[in-house]
């Protein structure tokens, strides 16, 4: 095959692959300002459009509530995410003994479990707290799911790092927090900024844990919010796919603004060791 029938189907295939990523958020975004009436025709693009379903979206439900609740959930759970993982990654690499090593493979032992079997432990463990219905308890839940995989992931980019960076810091004088402040975490910073992006989305997407351990709608987070139009016998399609949008936008700005260190940083997460 000549290079130029190469690059050809290279691009064909590039093309392929990102419509087949992009065309369901199109699909959505459209189906959300599509005239109600003609929801289910098929149509890859609307004969009439309507605002309606935002309309009844803001109108009908605290959805800026649900936004401001997960907002502030998915924040502290990403900064403490990355001050965790960045001082619990940082032991791993550098300080090399038995306990930090027993530490390491209770740390990776505990990300092998999926997180509905810690549910019920939770919310017995937090409602002896008077944590069931509180933010502070969602978020101690959710750092027990971000915090091992971040930790070993931005270990893979610590241990990449020549020892004699932190030795050179050290002769001149800096403590062990100076030379991770100003010398390791400015060259571990795309692997920062990827642990972050991915707790931040973690922790606005999780529905499981808000479901169990929230129970009034001023503490309803959005994707808990979002299910509540979806019933058993109906589902209420327009503020459905209109809540839909709201929560897919910032994860897309995000993505866009960051990509280039997510990408970066989930690489040499998946091949360093």
């Amino acid at each position: 095959m000549s290079v130029v029938l190469r690059r050809a189907a290279l691009a064909v295939a590039l093309v392929a692959a990102t419509l087949y990523v992009a065309f369901p958020f199109y699909w959505l975004f459209i189906s959300s300002i599509t005239d109600p009436a003609l929801l289910f025709t098929g149509d890859l693009f609307p004969a009439a459009f309507s605002f309606d379903s935002y309309v009844n979206l803001f109108a009908t439900s605290p959805i800026l509530t649900w936004v401001g609740n997960s907002i502030l959930v998915a924040v502290i759970v990403t900064a403490l995410t990355v001050v965790v993982s960045v001082l619990g990654a940082y032991s791993l690499a550098f300080f090399d003994s038995p306990l930090s090593r027993t530490a390491g493979n209770l740390i990776l032992f505990t990300y092998m479990f999926p997180g509905v079997v810690v549910v019920v432990p939770a919310y017995q463990l937090l409602s002896r707290l008077g944590l069931v219905d509180n933010m502070v308890g969602l978020v101690l839940v959710e750092l027990v799911l971000t915090v091992p995989f971040c930790i070993w992931m931005l270990r893979s980019f610590f241990v990449e790092i020549p020892i004699e960076l932190l030795e050179a810091g050290r002769i001149d004088g800096a403590s062990r927090m100076r030379v991770l402040w100003s010398l390791l975490l400015p060259v571990a910073r795309p692997g920062v900024i990827a642990i972050a992006v991915f707790a931040f989305i973690f922790s606005w997407n999780e529905y499981l844990f808000p479901l169990v351990l929230v129970n009034s709608d001023a503490s309803k987070t959005l994707p808990l919010g979002i299910a509540g139009y979806m019933g058993n016998l109906t589902v209420e399609w327009g503020p459905l796919l209109a809540s839909g949008v709201v929560a897919v936008v910032p994860v897309l700005v995000l993505f866009f603004f960051l990509q280039r260190y997510l990408v970066e940083g989930l690489m040499a997460g998946a091949v360093k060791g």
